[in-house]
């Protein structure tokens, strides 16, 4: 299994030092924010593509933002067309730029607790979409679990799958792996990191207290290709991005992908 990062990891850097030291520290693939950056630098994000790719990484998938997302749900028609076209287009950019998948939250805060048939329903044209362009679509449990599980349920379909983040398991009321446990098969890429069971910290993985031991023997289990962090910090102060870097690498060769 191979080792990707999420391209934002809580230091503020340009986009091109960011995937430089990604490369330097060992990861073979990144994933991306998906909205132009304003600061430090101003950079399309239709220009991101070719960076990563002349770094030799792997594009692995775009994070889209999630704003309005529970408009997905909205009684509205007017309201929930409006947003499933803005998803759409992403879908069309993940097309053109040959980016495999694309990850999106189900909700924000303060959105639906059961799967109303509304924002089934806008998550079965997304997934129809998806798979006319060849794009798959990973949803990523965020704090709806249930509501994860009720779609991955509902829509059946190699091209809407889950992705899996490790910190927000580990909070209250939240599954701790067995969310990865029933959905392995359907398993399109993840967000690793760990806390301390308080906070959602996203620390380098050995920092707190999700049970690596548990989650590798799971991921083991699948198809996944890249294995993937999305970090913004570690338990110790670092103040260097590239020592930050390394010792992510080592931790996911430790205790994920490594034999």
């Amino acid at each position: 299994m191979k080792n990707s990062i999420f391209s934002w990891y809580g230091f503020v850097q340009p986009l091109k030092e960011r995937l430089e030291s990604i490369r330097r520290a060992g990861f073979d693939g990144v994933s991306l924010w998906w909205e132009d950056e304003t600061y430090p630098k101003i950079i399309k994000k239709e220009k991101m593509p070719q960076m990563v790719r002349s770094e030799g990484l792997y594009f692995e998938n775009i994070h889209t933002p999630y704003q309005d997302v529970n408009d997905l749900w909205s009684e509205e028609k007017t309201v929930r067309n409006k947003t499933i076209a803005r998803y759409m287009g992403y879908l069309d950019q993940c097309s053109q730029f040959k980016i495999p998948v694309m990850v999106m939250h189900v909700t924000d805060v303060d959105g639906p607790k059961e799967l109303l048939s509304q924002g089934l329903d806008s998550f079965m044209q997304l997934r129809e979409y998806g798979t006319k362009l060849g794009v798959r679509i990973a949803v990523e449990n965020t704090r709806d679990a249930d509501l994860v599980d009720g779609l991955l349920t509902q829509l059946q379909s190699d091209h809407f799958g889950l992705c899996y983040d490790s910190s927000h398991d580990w909070l209250a009321g939240q599954t701790k792996g067995m969310l990865l446990e029933n959905w392995s098969h359907r398993l399109f890429t993840t967000h690793l990191s760990d806390n301390d069971m308080e906070k959602d910290r996203h620390w380098i993985p050995g920092d707190g207290e999700v049970d690596w031991d548990k989650l590798k023997i799971l991921l083991k289990k699948t198809d996944l290709e890249y294995a993937s962090m999305e970090l913004v910090g570690s338990i110790k102060s670092m103040e260097d991005p590239d020592e930050f870097l390394k010792k992510a690498y080592e931790q996911m060769r430790k205790l994920v992908t490594g034999q």
